[in-house]
């Protein structure tokens, strides 16, 4: 089995043809039709690798659908899908708790090569680490890559999987700023229906979890016409 993944999808020509695309690429399926179905599915289950979320549904969107899984923990990839391609939908997504974003009609081998692209970072992010546990930057901020979330104060804050890879790669250079096109490309690859706003929805989120205020980072820092560094006192 290439992986698991659940679609929630209220269009059944739609789903019927997600479904038999990656059934045939040997993935395992699960598709509901509306947010209430796939929130039940993951608080059931959830093993899940990966989520494929239409936004426009009866009651509910797909939006609602991912703010309530990642509220319930889980930490797999979510691409979400809608016919519309508004920059303010995007974001609204990635706030939500999205990783990606596909724009009705796609091409098939497109929407394949992203889920594969997010399975094999994620698979890559889970591997043994023979170098070190944590990252440690301050005395209560610590980087734990055993348990791929970030400790603050002494409690896991419960960062999603691409949370917790933009905040391992500052935390590999810790101290030294990185520019904001290269960690885009690094999380992201070359998707432009995402754009380099995601960094910045992605930075802020981070931010919203680790840090004391928001507003007034003291760890993730901006560095002005570059990128972003971290850093503690």
């Amino acid at each position: 089995m290439a992986g698991k993944i659940m679609i929630v999808e209220d269009d059944r020509a739609i789903a019927q043809s997600l479904s038999r695309l990656l059934a045939r690429e040997e993935y395992y399926i699960v598709a509901k039709s509306t947010a209430e179905e796939g929130i039940a599915q993951i608080r059931e289950d959830p093993s899940f690798d990966l989520a494929l979320l239409d936004v426009t549904l009866p009651g509910r969107d797909g939006f609602f659908c991912c703010r309530e899984i990642r509220q319930l923990g889980w930490r797999g990839p979510v691409i979400m899908l809608t016919g519309r391609s508004l920059s303010i939908e995007k974001v609204a997504g990635l706030e939500a708790g999205a990783d990606d974003y596909l724009t009705k009609p796609f091409d098939p081998a497109e929407l394949l090569a992203r889920i594969r692209a997010h399975l094999r970072r994620t698979r890559d992010y889970n591997a043994p680490d023979d170098q070190q546990d944590q990252i440690a930057v301050d005395a209560d901020l610590i980087v734990d890559l055993r348990i791929r979330d970030a400790v603050v104060q002494g409690a896991p804050v419960h960062l999603t999987d691409r949370e917790f890879e933009l905040l391992l790669l500052l935390a590999r250079s810790l101290g030294t700023a990185q520019d904001k096109i290269w960690l885009f490309q690094q999380i992201w690859g070359c998707s432009p229906e995402m754009g380099i706003k995601a960094l910045a929805v992605y930075i802020r989120r981070l931010r919203q979890k680790i840090e004391v205020n928001a507003d007034e980072p003291r760890y993730i820092q901006t560095v002005r016409g570059f990128g972003y560094r971290l850093g503690g006192e």
